[in-house]
């Protein structure tokens, strides 16, 4: 596949798509990470769970590393070991072999390759660091599966060799199914609703929120903010992504169903615009940081102290009375967007199932 080359993208990448990006460049192959965001599922993806507003970005409808690698042609291992031992042997025996592994470590998703030093890594997620063997055991835990459920023991993704050369149209095709799949489908998986019902259980949170008899606690408030942060984030940095992607494979059809794929592009571009107000509305967690109470009963001694704690009430009564008086009209606001984005994202996925019912009635 010939694709132009691409800058890594700035702010907060989808790490593990980011990091297979990384690894496909140490092999000299130049894919774009927009394109690997397509094929992989993930420039598509939205779930949400009203529990645990963040449960989102590390639930999976599949392993994406795996449907990457089949888009693009590539032979993969997702390999499992019981112990240490056996599991960092056979990382060195990849390594050897010139066979980049991905490794799911808890605040990251690095590659690995050889270093100069027999006891030492290269380890590479965004930039290039050493990594000792006695750091590798640290960080490098047992799960219960990678990116997928498994067995608890130790997991890496190794990328094997290209076995074929994907058609790039057919591949087009089957990241739309993807899409379409993503969006439609009415199952939970871990408690998250996915696509379309994903966007109906956060409005339906939201609307929760306003209309219960109970007062609002800022607890209540702290949930849909830690959403506004990372887990808002990465589903806008997905739909730009979808928006590349399907200006990339647009080549790759014609006719009628050009209409529809310039018509989708449309829709995706209209749910980043939509998504990026929701986050400008909506709280963040910043914004709602307590006060520092331990600074303060510092300050003011043991003597003040049941002073303090009347303050400390009568301050948290006020706080929560204006982050309710402010919060409940940006809510509105926001569910007046998300209704907007829903009904985009129907409209994006509409148009892609168009395409696929226009490439089927051409095969006839």
């Amino acid at each position: 596949m010939n694709y132009p080359s691409e800058p890594l993208i700035p702010s907060q990448p989808i790490n593990y798509i980011h990091t297979l990006h990384e690894a496909l460049k140490h092999r000299d192959e130049e894919v774009p990470y927009s394109y690997l965001m397509g094929v992989s599922g993930e420039a598509f993806r939205f779930f949400y769970n009203r529990s645990d507003p963040e449960a989102g970005m590390n639930t999976f409808f599949h392993n994406p590393l795996r449907a990457t690698c089949r888009a693009l042609g590539f032979k993969y291992e997702v390999l499992y070991d019981d112990t240490y031992q056996d599991a960092s042997k056979r990382l060195r025996d990849n390594i050897r072999d010139g066979k980049p592994s991905l490794l799911p470590f808890p605040d990251s998703c690095p590659f690995l390759v050889a270093d100069k030093h027999a006891e030492t890594f290269i380890c590479q997620n965004g930039y290039r660091y050493q990594l000792n063997a006695q750091d590798l055991q640290t960080k490098w835990q047992p799960g219960g599966g990678f990116l997928e459920l498994g067995p608890h023991g130790y997991y890496q993704f190794v990328i094997g060799e290209r076995e074929r050369e994907p058609k790039e149209r057919e591949a087009a095709l089957g990241t739309l199914r993807c899409a379409r799949k993503l969006m439609r489908t009415r199952r939970k998986i871990r408690d998250c609703a996915i696509g379309l019902a994903a966007y109906d259980e956060l409005i339906a949170h939201l609307n929760g929120m306003l209309n219960r008899k109970r007062k609002l606690t800022e607890q209540d408030v702290y949930q849909i903010a830690k959403w506004n942060g990372q887990p808002l984030l990465q589903c806008i940095e997905a739909r730009k992504a979808a928006v590349e992607y399907l200006q990339l494979v647009r080549e790759h059809f014609e006719d009628e169903e050009l209409e529809h794929f310039d018509k989708a592009i449309a829709a995706y571009q209209k749910v980043v615009t939509l998504l990026s107000g929701v986050r400008m509305v909506l709280p963040s967690v910043s914004s709602l940081q307590s006060t520092q109470d331990t600074k303060l009963r510092a300050r003011i001694g043991r003597v003040f102290s049941q002073m303090y704690t009347r303050f400390i009430a009568d301050e948290q009564a006020r706080r929560l009375h204006e982050v309710a008086r402010i919060f409940k009209p940006a809510c509105r606001t926001a569910i007046k967007l998300l209704k907007q984005t829903a009904g985009a994202e129907g409209t994006a996925i509409n148009e892609i199932e168009e395409v696929l019912r226009t490439s089927e009635k051409m095969k006839m």
